[in-house]
């Protein structure tokens, strides 16, 4: 797994992966073909599987810090995953797969898809083989790892939408006959499923009772963590998260739940107390063509509050 790390530190996909074809419906096949690369797939896919964290934690306590990203999800499965393992490593998985799925029915990787890769050939995209190409590079899991992998094959396959395109136009603009697919949901809305099964994640323990449990018979809409996670208020002693001293919060009452609640959960429930300060910033403003070509603005002086945790 080095090669991730170090294509998560370059922050840039590899310059041999493959460029998508502009213009075309993304279930139609292209001549422009390269044989699977793993290392282009993860490292576009982890990419925006960190992205993704990001924007979904930018409010609360654990806030998806890069090192802490790569450093969980390079690191050897633990039997006791706590819950954030448990998502970083689903939000990765989710969106390899689903860069994976896109990429074969779009006929961008050779010899994955749909059989017959003649140009324009509507072509569905199958989850359940994608997921079966992962799991023969990187392993199935075991006990919690497995039965989360599961859930996230799942998710995927219930992602599932129907997309049709018009085979036959017919007089003013009508269709007389459509031709329909099975078209993967964009990753943001997996993304928020995913987010959701976080939240919702059921914890068990490690007793010996516990470890007999038939793991089949949890149900795959519910991912598992086996420990409790630290509070983020205090920075890790490696540096993977900074704690919350010093972060910003929000009290924008037109925001997300997390947002409004940011100034609460990152500063007094860790025992600080909010800072509020006048920002100046200079911005472009009435702008306007002047002789046609030349654009002319003013410079609007703009004060801001900002509040952080100290």
């Amino acid at each position: 797994m080095f090669f991730i790390l170090n294509l998560f530190l370059a922050i840039a996909g590899s310059s041999a992966g493959v460029i998508e074809p502009m213009n075309m419906n993304y279930y139609q096949y292209t001549q422009f073909q390269a044989p699977l690369s793993w290392e282009a797939i993860s490292g576009a896919g982890l990419k925006q599987a960190l992205s993704s964290c990001q924007d979904s934690f930018k409010w609360q306590r654990w806030n998806c810090p890069s090192t802490d990203f790569v450093k969980r999800h390079t690191a050897p499965a633990t039997e006791t995953p706590e819950r954030e393992d448990v998502y970083v490593a689903a939000i990765s998985m989710a969106s390899i797969v689903h860069k994976l799925t896109k990429d074969c029915a779009n006929g961008v990787i050779a010899g994955c898809g749909c059989t017959g890769n003649a140009l324009n050939v509507p072509c569905a995209h199958e989850p359940a083989k994608a997921v079966e190409l992962y799991e023969k590079r990187f392993g199935a899991g075991s006990d919690a790892a497995a039965h989360n992998q599961r859930v996230i094959g799942s998710l995927l396959q219930q992602s599932l939408v129907q997309e049709c395109r018009c085979k036959q136009p017919g007089p003013q603009g009508k269709c007389l006959e459509e031709e329909c697919v099975k078209v993967l949901k964009p990753f943001e809305a997996v993304a928020q499923d995913l987010l959701q099964m976080y939240d919702d994640a059921i914890q068990l323990d490690s007793t010996a009772s516990n470890l007999k449990i038939m793991w089949q018979n949890i149900p795959l809409d519910s991912l598992v963590f086996m420990q409790d996670s630290p509070n983020y208020c205090e920075p890790e002693a490696s540096g993977r998260w900074t704690g919350t001293r010093g972060r910003q919060c929000s009290r924008d009452g037109s925001g997300s739940v997390e947002e409004r609640l940011s100034c609460q959960q990152l500063c007094r429930v860790c025992g600080y107390r909010v800072r509020t300060q006048h920002v100046r910033s200079e911005r472009r403003c009435n702008c306007k063509l002047v002789w046609g070509f030349r654009l002319q603005c003013d410079v609007c002086v703009q004060l801001e509050r900002q509040y952080t945790c100290y």
